[in-house]
């Protein structure tokens, strides 16, 4: 799989090129010829996105790269939703974190930064304008020293058929709600793979029309606490 993926990724990329390309130099007048170059480039991307997503799931099915480090939990959160405010800005969405001064995990740093993107960049996502989305820490449960973050948001939510395939790969909630939403159906299945690789869990509540939380108990780095 991982080949195949390789060998497709880099015709896609051409194709994307030349339809910007096209879309750039092409007659500035005609609307059914930059419609037509803008439908290239955009399934381009789309496929480009499938390809990469492949590529990443078949490196972390492989073995995480990397060992696992003393992470500053809090600071990845920060950088997440940083990197996230534009999406967020967009849609007039308020984004509202909870975090101690101070928690640290265990594990492969951008590989735990990647899975808190993923689950903001979904709760942005499927999240109506002016809405609202919510990160927060909580402290170790003793004995197992597991810290949880949560992610929630007042979107669309997910319905209780769907619940128990989330996590699957290619799986897509479709319905009304999300027509227009694009996605590879990877995502959640790409974190759940960090996830598990980090011998940590994950799970998500949700009721449609109302929103969803998604939750990640990570190891806490030894010695360490929430302070």
């Amino acid at each position: 799989m991982n080949t195949v993926s390789h060998d497709l990724k880099s015709p896609i990329m051409a194709i994307a090129m030349t339809a910007e390309l096209l879309l750039k130099a092409g007659p500035t007048g005609e609307e059914t010829y930059r419609e037509r170059c803008s439908r290239i480039l955009r399934s381009a991307k789309q496929m480009t996105e499938l390809v990469t997503d492949l590529l990443d799931l078949g490196k972390i099915e492989a073995g995480l790269e990397g060992t696992g480090e003393r992470v500053d939990l809090v600071r990845l959160i920060e950088e997440a939703v940083k990197g996230l405010a534009a999406a967020a800005e967009s849609k007039g969405i308020a984004i509202a974190v909870e975090t101690p001064p101070a928690a640290s995990v265990t594990g492969v740093s951008a590989r735990l930064s990647q899975v808190l993107v993923n689950l903001i960049g979904n709760a942005i996502k499927y999240t109506r304008h002016g809405g609202q989305v919510g990160i927060a820490v909580e402290a170790p449960n003793p004995p197992d020293g597991l810290i949880r973050v949560r992610v929630t948001d007042n979107g669309i939510g997910i319905p209780a058929r769907d619940l128990p395939h989330v996590f699957d790969k290619f799986y897509r909630v479709s319905n009304e709600s999300t027509a227009g939403i694009s996605g590879t159906g990877l995502g959640l299945a790409i974190t759940k793979s960090i996830v598990e690789a980090h011998g940590a869990r994950i799970g998500v509540d949700s009721t449609e029309g109302t929103g969803s939380r998604f939750w990640v108990e990570l190891p806490g780095a030894p010695g360490d606490r929430v302070l």
